[in-house]
């Protein structure tokens, strides 16, 4: 009996010293921080979508776009910059940002979001009626005049002829392409080969419709000369604004009319437009619309005697 005793008390000691053993080791066991295995690879876009959450929220993930300008937007915190960032990078620094007044601790979570469906986003704004981002569909080609339309289409005070295009480099956000587009003349003519192809990030700005949209300098041997302003939302020809001047003078080279402008870089460029042949035998399609900023320069003949 003192046998069987004692072998009950030594198996019973060695169960507990195991089982403290085991407890022991799990407690030094190093803990998995579950941010440290974000992905670190991939660089976000402008026009990319992520998935967010904070763990200690116990909330479904939320899906946050990278805007034109690079920033998302965050509950609690508003905008923060998501561009040329990781998912771990940024998930880290929002992390610190929502420790200083929103929680004692977060976990957070960001992933990058592919909608199979999509292959980005463009930013649709200014006198539209429903502005914000559009996504392109990955199995069409989206332009300018389909954007607009797929925003509603124009606002009643838009300007259809001053639509522009801004495109960032995305690693470079400070350097920007603008085009201007006459969305007006593509849509009443068909000129589709006017329009441009959208890509992930870019901005599509329409202006509203003013009294003008610039000006213009007749000067030379016309009854007028002067600066002229072009209508907001119209165009307005060569011959058409010698008209507004007040017409030729009696010695007025109508052969030779030039109209001087300059390019964005700078370089001048000058035509030489025939307004008699315009005026007289009703040839338009050699008529010149004029540009902001164009000089009218009407010479006069040589008179020999």
């Amino acid at each position: 009996m003192r046998y069987w005793l004692l072998r009950i008390l030594v198996l019973t000691a060695l169960l507990m010293t195991n089982s403290f053993a085991s407890a022991q080791a799990a407690d030094t066991a190093p803990q998995v921080n579950p941010m440290a295995l974000l992905d670190d690879k991939h660089v976000f876009a402008v026009g990319d979508q992520l998935q967010y959450m904070v763990t200690e929220d116990r909330d479904q993930p939320v899906i946050l776009f990278v805007d034109e300008r690079g920033n998302i937007n965050v509950p609690l915190l508003g905008r923060v910059r998501a561009l040329n960032k990781t998912a771990k990078s940024l998930a880290y620094e929002i992390k610190q940002l929502l420790e200083v007044d929103f929680y004692y601790q977060a976990t957070v979570h960001i992933s990058y979001f592919q909608d199979n469906n999509s292959r980005g986003q463009v930013f649709v704004l200014g006198r539209v009626r429903m502005q914000g981002p559009i996504d392109i569909p990955r199995s069409e080609v989206l332009t300018v005049s389909k954007a607009i339309l797929r925003a509603g289409g124009f606002a009643h005070d838009a300007d259809p002829t001053r639509v522009s295009l801004i495109r960032r480099d995305a690693s470079e956000p400070e350097n920007e392409m603008r085009m201007e587009i006459n969305v007006a003349e593509i849509l009443d003519t068909g000129r589709m080969d006017k329009d441009m192809t959208l890509q992930a990030g870019d901005l599509v700005f329409i202006a509203q419709r003013g009294d003008s949209s610039g000006q213009f300098t007749v000067t030379g041997a016309v009854r007028q000369p002067g600066v002229v302003r072009l209508p907001g939302g119209a165009k307005l020809t060569l011959s058409q604004a010698i008209l507004q001047a007040g017409g030729f003078s009696e010695f007025a080279n109508q052969e030779k009319v030039k109209v001087v402008r300059y390019s964005e870089n700078g370089e001048r460029q000058e035509l030489v437009v025939d307004v008699e042949e315009i005026l007289k035998k009703g040839n338009r399609e050699k008529d010149v619309y004029l540009q902001a900023d164009d000089m009218v320069i009407v010479p006069e003949k040589w008179i020999s005697f």
